[in-house]
């Protein structure tokens, strides 16, 4: 196992350089193997933000919602559709006796 000629042998060997075509073959093949989508680098994208410009860019969200929102527009309270309340006076005619009657507007016709 104590060979001294071929430890000097080895000693003096030199490994050859690797041509620039191996150099470019091998970048290549790593870029091929490890290419990411954009979509995905775009998914996987990180931003850092302090914690206090997070709450007040989320307050501010928040006030912008509250200011802007839509109300519901206001009911009218509910009127009974059961008589005639408005009358017309063209043609109003008196009763002969003088009294009163009251309309439902089912029976009413125009």
């Amino acid at each position: 196992m104590n060979d001294d000629s071929l430890n000097h042998t080895l000693r003096e060997w030199q490994a050859p350089e690797p041509s620039p075509a191996l150099d470019a073959h091998m970048l290549a093949a790593f870029r091929a193997g490890y290419r990411r989508s954009p979509w995905r680098t775009f998914w996987s994208a990180r931003i850092s933000v302090p914690a206090p410009a997070l709450a007040l860019g989320l307050i501010l969200v928040l006030a912008i919602f509250l200011q802007f929102r839509s109300t519901p527009a206001p009911v009218a309270p509910r009127v009974d559709r059961g008589y005639v309340t408005r009358l017309e006076a063209t043609g109003f005619q008196p009763l002969p006796d003088g009294a009163a009657r009251v309309v439902a507007v089912e029976g009413v016709r125009q």
